[in-house]
């Protein structure tokens, strides 16, 4: 199926939800502007300049988009400030999708660093593996490394609060996260969407230590995440988060990417694949 067509079966008026009405030229409308933000992460098109370009070389793209017309290249810069919480629920709802065909047995709650050295908006971070400059991605992903959850935050902010409002709704067996996430508040709204947490234990921190197999299980079933980050990282999003400025259209960014990994992988269970371990890395 070629890109376009994805996206046009998978940003509709059953999933994008419904702008308000203004007086007034109602414009291009959330559908088609969403259509055009995901179809560029879906080819890589890393400026607005180069979407714009793309659709007027291939007008038949734009028509399967719904464009009657090719949008001007600060129109689409707009799209991706004005429509992060449009993004965000069509996201939820692909996610909604994924998971009646693929129930989720574990969920991986992690974070990952988007390095931007100059943006104002980024913020000094640390990670395991030592200080950055820029922004994180914090995410959740299924038995497949495909993503559920997923936010953007300035570099500097702390992984653990945001397990509750990543977790918040989520069906799901079994919640595993490392040490930063170890806390009784994150206990909690684990057990309050009847999981079973299995978080690794915070050397800082005293108290009871877990048992041998949930060290086992997080041995074992850490690496989705890491293959998410990977993947997301430097396959779906190639570094495109670097050329905007500013933390709302840095995170339109990584939705419209996430959309496109969920789209692509429901797309193959469409089309018959049946090895689930193809389904999770679609994207090549």
């Amino acid at each position: 199926m070629e890109a376009c067509d994805v996206v046009r079966l998978f940003v509709n008026k059953a999933i994008v939800p419904a702008e308000p009405k203004r007086p007034g030229n109602p414009g291009y409308g959330p559908v088609k502007a969403l259509r055009v933000l995901v179809y560029a992460r879906l080819k890589g098109l890393d400026n607005d300049t180069r979407v714009i370009q793309h659709l007027k070389k291939h007008q038949w793209i734009a028509k399967t988009l719904g464009l009657a017309a090719v949008p001007d290249r600060t129109t689409v810069g707009r799209w991706w400030r004005r429509y992060l919480g449009f993004l965000e629920q069509t996201f939820l709802k692909i996610v909604d999708m994924l998971q009646l065909a693929i129930p989720t047995k574990i969920a991986v709650v992690d974070s990952t660093p988007l390095v931007d050295l100059y943006d104002m908006e980024a913020a000094w971070g640390h990670t395991s593996r030592g200080k950055f400059r820029g922004f994180k991605l914090h995410a959740v992903v299924n038995q497949l490394g495909l993503p559920l959850r997923a936010l953007v935050t300035p570099g500097n902010r702390f992984d653990g609060p945001y397990l509750p409002k990543l977790v918040e709704d989520l069906e799901a067996d079994y919640v595993l996260a490392d040490g930063a996430y170890h806390s009784k508040a994150n206990f909690e709204a684990i057990r309050a969407i009847n999981a079973v947490p299995v978080i690794a234990d915070n050397p800082r921190k005293k108290g009871k230590r877990r048992k041998i197999e949930a060290d086992a299980l997080l041995v074992a079933k850490r690496y989705l995440v890491e293959q998410f980050n990977g993947l997301i990282k430097c396959e779906v999003l190639d570094e495109c988060w670097l050329w905007p400025r500013g933390m709302v259209k840095k995170a339109s960014m990584v939705m419209a990417g996430l959309i496109c990994l969920n789209a692509n992988a429901v797309d193959a269970l469409v089309e018959g694949e049946e090895s689930l371990r193809v389904v999770s890395k679609y994207w090549d």
